[in-house]
């Protein structure tokens, strides 16, 4: 049997799909690398060993610290994650006991737009995003971060859902409430890692490879040995747009031949 335009649209998208699925991850953006910490002298930040032997980790102290993105870099981040449905916070840390830290914020002042943080004091992770009707919403997945062990930690956002993993094990898969908003249309805001602003939400303990990264399974950046699930719910959403957009176009061309041929 012959297949039907619809049939054939679908395939089509379901291959553009698959090959972004089966795609190389993107490194995404090094922040600790773009502050450059290893060649300045920052109050509150010294070097540390790190579980990676060849890649610096920093520790973070005391109760002031300045660690910004510079207006490049954060430029290039919004860039990066604008209109985006699929993002991965992702970090190597060890974060001292009973501490409540920011990894990374998006902020400004008290607004957070996006930050993911750990709470030493409840044993919890927090995801504080914007959503599309411009009010924050926390999702909180109860974990003890905060023992001074060395972790590696993954929060990716696909569509509207958000999944955890620790130590490249998948802890929380769940549905938000809302699609976070990576639109960035919040004026003045600010980058930050390891704290919500210069008195707030200070991260303490060790922080190296913080990254953002676009894109679908992008906890494979840190667990390059895990299998992957396909296609993801921001994928699927993309296919749904897709064969939204061919259907569209096919009616129209369908309607512009039926006026030739019939003018």
């Amino acid at each position: 049997p012959v297949p039907t335009p619809t049939a054939l649209l679908l395939l089509l998208a379901l291959q553009i799909i698959l090959h972004t699925a089966v795609g190389i991850v993107e490194p995404g953006i090094d922040l600790l690398a773009s502050l450059q910490l290893h060649n300045t002298s920052r109050q509150g930040v010294t070097l540390a060993p790190g579980p990676q032997r060849l890649r610096p980790a920093f520790y973070l102290q005391g109760d002031y610290r300045d660690l910004r993105l510079p207006p490049s870099v954060y430029q290039k981040a919004v860039d990066l994650l604008r209109n985006n449905l699929e993002f991965t916070v992702a970090a190597s840390l060890r974060q001292e006991e009973f501490n409540s830290g920011t990894i990374i914020a998006f902020s400004h002042g008290f607004n957070r737009y996006l930050e993911l943080q750990s709470s030493g004091r409840k044993d919890e992770i927090r995801l504080h995003y914007t959503g599309h009707d411009a009010m924050v919403h926390i999702e909180t997945f109860p974990f003890r971060l905060a023992d001074n062990i060395w972790h590696k930690v993954a929060v990716s956002v696909s569509g509207a859902q958000v999944q955890l993993m620790v130590d490249c094990h998948p802890l929380y898969r769940r549905l938000l409430s809302r699609t976070p908003d990576t639109n960035f249309t919040l004026p003045q805001l600010t980058l930050w890692v390891g704290q919500r602003n210069n008195k707030h939400s200070l991260f303490k303990g060790a922080l190296q490879d913080v990254r953002l990264i676009t894109g679908p399974h992008g906890y494979l950046n840190q667990c390059p040995h895990l299998d992957t699930s396909c296609p993801t719910c921001g994928q699927f959403t993309v296919l749904q747009n897709t064969v939204e957009t061919l259907t569209r176009h096919l009616q129209e061309l369908s309607q512009r031949v039926c006026h030739f041929t019939t003018g």
